[in-house]
């Protein structure tokens, strides 16, 4: 194979990872692995010309699964043909669920208006949501503010007995020492 036929060929480390998962108890060695890779790559090579072939001589462009088919018993693998029929099958399910996802998401039966209508009662409910969420946080923060105000006051309040306090004290004191000072006269 030259230089340019290694774009077409099916990646090494996927083939190594492949034969670890069909064949985990038997150890190979790297010759071993290349000689199975390169096999394969020419098998799919021979088998993707035969197909060609047979497309051909039926006078059709795209090659088809039948013509898959028909090329294994040309190359005598037509004890493979069952496999293949099996694989096939199941990767067709595969898709056709995926494409039944797809139509359910894109067409969810129910009608347009429906939904439009759905969705504006979903946009008004976010909306009463917001809105009760901004009216708590309002009543939170009054909430706050009052309780500020209230330490506010309080802390006056007792700024305003510590004052009177030490008013009386003083006046208490003043007196003290002038009757003390009567005294010594």
């Amino acid at each position: 194979m030259s230089d340019n036929d290694d774009d077409l060929c099916v990646p090494k480390s996927a083939m190594y990872k492949l034969i670890k998962e069909l064949v985990p108890q038997i150890r190979l060695s790297g010759d071993a692995k290349e000689l199975i890779v390169t096999s394969c790559n020419e098998f799919i090579h021979l088998l993707a010309t035969e197909s060609n072939l047979v497309c051909e001589n039926q006078s059709k462009r795209l090659i088809l699964p039948d013509h898959v088919l028909l090329a294994l018993d040309n190359l005598g693998f037509s004890e493979y043909k069952d496999d293949c029929v099996e694989v096939m099958k199941q990767m067709q399910e595969e898709v056709d669920k995926r494409r039944r996802i797809k139509n359910k998401l894109d067409k969810p039966g129910i009608p347009p208006e429906e939904l439009l209508r759905q969705q504006n009662l979903l946009f008004a409910e976010a909306r009463k949501q917001q809105q009760m969420l901004d009216n708590k946080d309002d009543w939170q923060r009054m909430q706050q503010e009052a309780q500020l105000a209230l330490q506010r006051q309080a802390s006056l309040n007792q700024e305003q007995t510590n004052n009177t306090s030490n008013i009386v004290k003083n006046q208490s004191d003043t007196k003290s020492q002038n009757d003390d000072d009567d005294n010594y006269d």
